[in-house]
């Protein structure tokens, strides 16, 4: 899982100046998840980390991002079916399709407060070697409102695309009965 990670990581896609791009590495990550719970996902998230931190050209920066908003897609899942009303804690619960678009707002919700608040403070300035208030006036006129909704609606569909493509892919293709450990 982690090689399908890492050659997801090497296709090209369009980036915004600071390094964010829209891709399928996280949803190896939640694939995996999903087919083999925590104790496969874990490893492959952090495998696919560290990969992107040696060899991507975003490298410490984009790694760092890539695992901050991305591990809540499926820890928070993971968390979830430990709830005292599901008896079954393994990630087929999230079959039914009000469960995961709940558990998969529940993690939008947390990768958005993690990934606008790493990426004001610590991404932005760190990988382009400017303050975030010129990247505000560059980028969004000084609007601090501007840049929120851009970081949150590429986070968001990011979040999307974690959660869906391998929900669709384990649950309803049926991988997750040819391929699951559970």
């Amino acid at each position: 899982m982690s090689a399908l990670a890492i050659i997801f990581d090497l296709l090209p896609s369009v980036r915004v100046p600071w390094g964010m791009k829209i891709d399928f590495v996280g949803t190896v990550w939640v694939l995996s998840y999903f087919l083999h719970g925590l104790s496969v996902a874990l490893p492959v998230s952090i495998l696919t980390t560290l990969y992107i931190t040696v060899f991507s050209e975003t490298g410490f920066v984009g790694a760092a991002m890539k695992f901050i908003a991305t591990t809540p897609m499926f820890l928070l899942p993971a968390l979830i079916s430990y709830l005292p009303f599901f008896s079954n804690r393994s990630s087929t619960i999230f079959n039914k399709i009000l469960l995961i678009i709940g558990a998969g707002i529940l993690a939008n919700i947390v990768r958005l407060l993690l990934a606008t608040v790493a990426n004001y403070y610590w991404a932005i300035p760190l990988w382009t070697g400017i303050s975030t208030d010129q990247i505000l006036e560059a980028m969004f006129g000084g609007s601090l409102w501007g840049f929120l909704v851009f970081v949150a609606g590429m986070n968001v569909l990011q979040g999307i695309v974690d959660v869906y493509v391998p929900w669709v892919l384990a649950f309803k293709l049926k991988l997750s009965t040819m391929f699951g450990t559970w």
